[in-house]
């Protein structure tokens, strides 16, 4: 429903393997871009949201970024909040309002200015910039420089304060070792130092854990199964046509996915908010996570298909429910992985599988409009 709309909606959608917005160009719309490499020189000003590998701000974005990929470069002011997710997320310039970052590395410099919070889920931190709000959240380790006129409160591993910082409000940290608050530093409010909660129970070994969630993973391998199998009976073709898409352009797969996941719910909330499209919004919401549980199934047909592929002809349903089969046992012994691992997994299994939807409908209708001009 989302992408049938497309051209009604008052947004700018853009996809391929490099998207430039160059210097002179302004975009007076929402810009959505999924693309490897994207680079934005040119002005926004509407809100910006870009799925790739490498993500360049260097213009200014009038309204909020929502950026996921490998690295992300800011350099352009915004107007509005940032949300980041990514191996590396990098900003130097001015966000008017918060900033939210869930990745491996995240470095606010010195030149640039959070006008809100800054929110934090990440394995390293650095900020060296002014943090005009808050700071809140969690990291392995987090070294602070910059100004920051609201409190710190952050669950970490390791905490640095260095001599050039100044943190006007409380500083509150949660971890097992003790900040390491270099002379110089001033912290206007109170410092607080809490231990981390030991828990009674120690985790149970690894076979353990594998074993209380056999039960739970054979029942859903089961309904996924099931569920295969009938679209394979049904449309076979449309099902190879979605696995080969992870296959053949995994980049877009992953691009549409992670756009259908995060957007989708999002558009599905604001019309609710209008009363008479509750209805709708609630429908929406149905079917997204509806195509998020069905989205295993071409993953595991692509993981079956390419196991198998190695030793004999994948062809036939026969042989793709054997394929799809195979996949799923190996999806659903991977989603056994303790910690946050199994998690990730899920995830991605979703971005790919919704993605390589959206993917095969786009390359059939550009097969339709080839072939009309034919």
């Amino acid at each position: 429903m989302l992408f049938s709309t497309t051209p009604v909606l008052a947004f700018d959608a853009r996809e391929g393997d490099t998207i430039t917005i160059s210097g002179g160009e302004v975009v007076d719309d929402d810009l959505y871009i999924v693309a490897g490499t994207i680079t934005i020189d040119g002005t926004v000003n509407g809100d910006l949201w870009a799925v790739g590998s490498a993500i360049i701000v260097n213009g200014p974005v009038k309204g909020s970024v929502m950026a996921a990929g490998r690295t992300i470069n800011i350099n352009g002011d915004v107007g509005h909040a940032v949300r980041a997710v990514g191996e590396t997320v990098i900003i130097n310039s001015d966000v008017s309002g918060d900033v939210m970052v869930g990745c491996g590395q995240v470095n606010i410099a010195s030149t640039a200015t959070i006008g809100g919070d800054l929110l934090l889920g990440v394995g390293n931190a650095r900020v060296d910039g002014l943090i005009e709000g808050i700071i809140k959240g969690g990291g392995g380790g987090v070294t602070i420089s910059g100004e920051v006129r609201g409190n710190v409160d952050l669950k970490v591993e390791n905490l640095t304060i260095l001599p050039t910082a100044n943190i006007q409000g409380d500083l509150i940290y949660t971890s097992e070792e003790e900040a390491d608050i270099q002379s110089g530093a001033r912290i206007g409010g109170a410092t607080t130092h809490n231990l981390p909660e030991v828990k009674e129970k120690r985790a149970r070994d690894f076979p353990f854990v594998l074993l209380s969630g056999i039960g739970g993973k054979v029942t859903g391998f089961l309904m996924a199964f099931i569920a295969g199998l009938v679209i394979i009976l049904l449309v076979p073709r449309r099902l190879k046509s979605i696995a080969e898409s992870i296959r053949t352009r995994p980049g877009p797969s992953a691009g549409w996915g992670a756009l259908v996941l995060f957007v989708t719910p999002i558009a599905a909330v604001i019309v609710c908010i209008t009363i008479i499209g509750i209805p709708v919004g609630l429908i929406a919401l149905a079917l997204w996570g509806i195509a998020i549980y069905l989205a295993q199934i071409p993953v595991g047909l692509f993981i079956g298909r390419w196991i198998i592929g190695r030793f004999r002809n994948v062809e036939g349903k026969a042989i793709m429910i054997g394929a799809l089969a195979l996949g799923l046992v190996i999806l659903k012994l991977l989603g056994l992985i303790p910690h946050l691992v199994g998690f990730f997994i899920g995830v991605a299994v979703a971005l790919f599988g919704m993605g390589a939807v959206v993917v095969s409908i786009r390359k059939g209708r550009a097969r339709k409009r080839e072939a009309a001009l034919a």
